[in-house]
């Protein structure tokens, strides 16, 4: 298997999640605007205390140092991931009081390459959606924009879309791979155990 199916493979895995999320429709041009004003730097998709540069030299150091001690850097990402949590929790409260994040729990399937919910929302096949993601339980919040590629009709007036990402960083999608492989895990294990106790 080469890297690009490699990649592809990691990017496809979809999982069922609760995720916290707000979502609104926008014009061509609004989203246009958004991605350009990313790229030159006069705004960004993330939350403070979700800024990727701050997580980097983190995970050089961690890396360098787990070739010498591994049980060492175990610990010490273990305690990255709880002062995270913890940052993410506070920086995040004055954002919920604002109305700036999400605070709506949405059950989805979610991959790298997209998201899938239901909504009783008037949106269609082709709109542009501004997504705002916060993964649990890290709290990490990030902007990506998606595209909704499917819209199934349900019953008591309920959509099911299916929506592509159109733009989403790179750390972002890094990110969002290793919520998943987490996630799975998680849920293989459980489901493990439970097919334990009824056999």
């Amino acid at each position: 298997m080469n890297m690009n199916e490699d990649s592809e493979k990691r990017e496809s895995i979809r999982i069922k999640d609760r995720i916290l999320l707000a979502f609104s429709k926008i014009s061509e041009d609004e989203y246009q605007r958004r991605v350009k004003q990313y790229l030159d730097g006069t705004e960004d998709p993330w939350v403070d205390s979700c800024h990727p540069s701050i997580q980097k030299d983190i995970k050089t150091s961690l890396k360098n140092l787990r070739e010498r001690d591994k049980d060492l850097a175990n610990i010490l990402e273990a305690l990255d991931q709880k002062l995270n949590l913890i940052l993410g929790l506070i920086g995040t409260e004055e954002s919920f009081e604002k109305g700036e994040l999400p605070q709506k729990l949405y059950k989805v399937d979610l991959s790298a390459k997209g998201i899938g919910l239901t909504t009783k929302r008037d949106i269609n096949e082709g709109d542009i959606l501004k997504l705002i993601i916060g993964l649990l339980p890290e709290h990490y919040f990030f902007t990506s924009f998606g595209k909704v590629v499917r819209k199934t009709p349900l019953d008591g007036g309920l959509r099911f879309l299916g929506i592509k990402f159109i733009w989403i960083t790179e750390d972002d999608q890094e990110k969002l791979i290793e919520h998943i492989f987490a996630r799975q895990v998680v849920q293989l294990r459980m489901r493990r155990k439970e097919k334990e106790r009824k056999g």
